[in-house]
């Protein structure tokens, strides 16, 4: 009897524990109980009835920014239901796999020098361990591995500005990948001792990177010459707006004409100080110019500011408000130990409202002084001043191009021939056949030309004669086409590479 009385009490005992058990893995899969919601069942996190489906993951896509070059990192936040984990999340660029990662913070490494420069859609989709899955809307991203820059020179631009009546334009191109330079400058009004490209921020003055070569050709023309190159520090500091052109003379030897190469990213405002801007307005003999660059990318400020008549300069820096206003300090500016006029700092940290701020034409510059601690010389920062970047130029028409770029390559290329040169037909109206999405005898993994991808054409590579090529650079023993004309080429690929 007592035996059996205990089975009769482990048993019951047993089942509870079973039926709990149940209930708990029930939960957790999307069960709420033996019932539906509306049949009195218990409520879970995954569910509302037995059986019940639980909650498809989250998942939210950072964007790297609306135009990327080189290497970027792809990150996402991402979570599962309660009593679930997100067990990987798989990031996607055009629909091609880029690589996956298991644990937070979600992120990979993406090198955009594998894709072609243009629009690309980048996606992220979350997995979680019951297998279920979420995408992301496709995010947009240019990618510009080849930027080209369009620099107006002027006098104005250097410190203290020449009396000059010269300009100067620059078409200048870099291929991000490996630092590779190409264009020209051309000046007028001018004759040039040297045309450089040197490395400081606009204001300031630094070593030249590039010395280009005078066009023996066409007067007023400085070319960059072949295998010139910036280091991956050099195309850094490209990016953030610090590499400039200067054009000297022997008038000026200091620089006559200069121009400060900004990409999309970074706005160069000049300003003019004046005890008159003060508020209340200061009678002074003083004076002063500075430059102020912002990178909208980086939200970074850099002021180089120079005086002029001020022997007893307490400080000076950069200051919210608008004009015939006062505002606080948002940048305290450091001293030239070598030169006392000179007053600057570089790659400050804002925040976007201050970015805001300047836009709206709300900075401006002060330099203090023992007789006037508020101010004795003060700029604006007139943001509207600054027109945009000209648009660059049409592409051109690969009509246009038969009788430029192509216009020697069809006394060899003349499709008469089982190899090459013969098998290559590059005669009018034959042209768009025989390159645009064909592969490469050579290189057979490259097509001859990639629409909307120069760097990765072969027919590029082979005419700039790329140190990778097979064979020899073209055009046969030379003269090889100048870079202007190679650019041309390199437009029309970048605009699609159309049959016109």
């Amino acid at each position: 009897m007592q035996i059996a009385l205990r089975i009769r009490q482990v048993i019951p005992t047993v089942l509870l524990l079973a039926v709990g058990t149940l209930a708990g893995i029930l939960a957790a899969c999307g069960g709420g109980g033996y019932g539906g919601s509306s049949g009195g069942g218990t409520t879970s996190a995954c569910g509302t009835q037995y059986g019940g489906t639980c909650p498809a993951p989250t998942i939210t896509l950072v964007s790297p920014g609306t135009t990327v070059n080189r290497s970027v990192t792809l990150s996402a936040s991402a979570s599962a239901a309660a009593g679930l984990t997100v067990t990987r999340v798989e990031f996607l660029v055009d629909g091609t796999s880029l690589g996956t990662a298991t644990a937070a913070p979600y992120s990979v490494s993406w090198d955009t020098t594998t894709v072609g420069d243009g629009q690309h859609m980048v996606t992220a989709t979350v997995t979680d361990s019951m297998n279920q899955t979420t995408t992301t809307p496709a995010l947009s991203v240019t990618v510009d591995n080849n930027p080209a820059f369009s620099v107006t020179l002027k006098p104005s631009e250097i410190f203290p500005a020449p009396t000059s009546s010269a300009t100067g334009t620059a078409s200048l191109k870099v291929k991000l990948a490996n630092g590779a330079a190409s264009g020209k400058v051309t000046v007028s009004g001018v004759t040039a001792t040297a045309v450089t490209i040197n490395d400081a921020f606009a204001g300031n003055t630094g070593a030249s990177l590039i010395t280009l070569t005078a066009n023996a050709g066409t007067a007023g023309e400085w070319d960059v010459p072949a295998g010139a190159t910036l280091t991956a520090e050099q195309i850094t500091a490209l990016l953030q707006g610090e590499l400039y052109v200067l054009v000297t003379s022997a008038a000026n030897p200091g620089g006559e004409i200069r121009g400060q190469i900004t990409p999309p990213n970074v706005t160069v405002v000049f300003a003019t100080l004046a005890g008159a801007h003060e508020v209340p307005a200061v009678t002074t003999t003083a004076s002063g110019a500075a430059a102020v660059t912002v990178d909208t990318n980086a939200d970074t400020v850099t002021v180089h500011l120079h005086d002029t008549g001020i022997a007893d300069a307490t400080g000076a820096g950069l200051y919210t408000a608008a004009s015939g206003a006062t505002g606080p300090k948002l940048a305290a500016f450091a001293q030239d130990n070598a030169n006392p006029a000179h007053w600057s700092v570089e790659l400050a940290k804002i925040a976007a409202t201050d970015v805001s701020n300047f836009k709206a034409n709300m900075w401006y510059v002060n330099v203090l002084t023992t007789a006037d601690p508020a101010g004795e010389v003060r700029g604006q920062i007139d943001a509207s001043a600054t027109p945009p970047p000209p648009p660059p130029p049409p592409a051109p028409t690969l009509t246009q191009l038969t009788t430029t770029v192509f216009q020697v390559c069809g006394a060899c290329h003349t499709g008469g021939g089982t190899s090459l040169p013969f098998s290559m037909n590059l005669t009018p109206g034959h042209i768009y056949a025989s390159i645009v999405n064909v592969h490469s005898v050579e290189e057979p993994n490259l097509l001859r030309v990639k629409p909307k991808d120069p760097a990765n054409s072969y027919v590029v590579q082979k005419l700039e004669g790329a140190p990778t090529i097979v064979g020899v650079r073209m055009p046969f023993g030379g003269p090889y086409l100048s870079q202007a004309q190679i650019n041309q080429l390199e437009a029309w690929i970048n605009a699609g590479a159309l049959n016109n």
